[in-house]
């Protein structure tokens, strides 16, 4: 488990390497939490930890995307309003309804299995898979409050505002407290732990809208959806890099040069970050999902 401080009221904590972070957020009328992670135990234990902490309880569980690493925890916040966008609502009641249904939930534990080899380029060993996989009590509920565009909670002075993002998945949302000058990025942005285009985003478009409309904003620090708090200009240094390596990739499609060309490319040869990937040839591999998707 690694914590880190944002401030004095914002507190993340990467629970799981599997999961997502899972942020906190001390307000003057409760605590508000950004994501659940995966394991439910320890997302039970970070809450208690956090109202002790603060000495308030919580009042609001508010969901980034509904992927599995960012919402199976959830049984630990059916006490409060969840908000999601109306997009993430949606996918959460069609899964309940199919994928969900029935030994559902346990099958999509047991499917992190098939992904040993992929955890491992990321120093994930098989006791931590484990530890997702065993899990008998998770429980999946459709958020009660959705919004299509924008939601502003809190109070004028400390307002949280949620915006609908759709980039990385089509029900992507992200959370900005201007007061703290921080956003919540969900999985809009990755840092060292998962590389930029190790998930090629739903929506190439969105993606790069949302990270350029975050240049209008008053932020120092953003927190990803997985890996440590990073300061702004990083993630801007991110987003230039990927504006840059799209355009070269489909330049190069469109004069119908083949992926292991375009792969070998001298101006394509260089990540702009870090990345704890142990196989060297992860970039590679990037360049060839961005190259079938454009």
């Amino acid at each position: 488990m690694e914590i880190y401080n944002v401030g004095k009221n914002i507190v993340v904590a990467n629970l799981s390497k599997i999961g997502s972070n899972v942020v906190c957020i001390n307000t003057e009328e409760g605590l508000i939490f950004v994501d659940t992670g995966i394991l439910l135990d320890k997302v039970k234990e970070f809450r208690q930890d956090m109202e002790k902490k603060f000495k308030k309880k919580t009042i609001y569980l508010i969901l980034t995307h509904a992927h599995q690493d960012h919402f199976f925890g959830m049984k630990a916040f059916l006490d409060v309003q969840i908000i999601a966008t109306n997009a993430c609502k949606k996918t959460i009641k069609e899964r309940l309804a199919k994928e969900y249904a029935g030994d559902g939930i346990k099958k999509a534990l047991d499917q992190f299995l098939d992904f040993k080899d992929y955890f491992a380029n990321m120093r994930i060993n098989e006791e931590e898979i484990m530890e997702v996989v065993n899990q008998t009590d998770i429980v999946v509920e459709i958020p009660q409050k959705g919004f299509t565009e924008e939601l502003t909670i809190g109070s004028d002075e400390n307002k949280i505002i949620i915006k609908f993002s759709g980039g990385h998945s089509l029900d992507s949302a992200t959370v900005f407290l201007p007061s703290e000058k921080v956003l919540i990025a969900g999985d809009e942005f990755y840092h060292s732990q998962v590389p930029l285009f190790a998930g090629i985003p739903a929506s190439l478009e969105n993606w790069l809208k949302a990270l350029k409309s975050w240049e209008k904003l008053d932020i120092k620090t953003i927190i990803p959806g997985h890996g440590s708090p990073i300061d702004f200009e990083y993630v801007m240094n991110g987003r230039k890099f990927a504006e840059k390596t799209i355009k070269i990739v489909r330049e190069l499609k469109e004069k119908n040069i083949t992926v292991d060309e375009v792969i070998k490319d001298e101006r394509l040869k260089d990540y702009y970050g870090k990345s704890v990937w142990i196989d060297p040839s992860w970039w590679k591999e990037s360049l060839k999902s961005l190259y079938q998707v454009l």
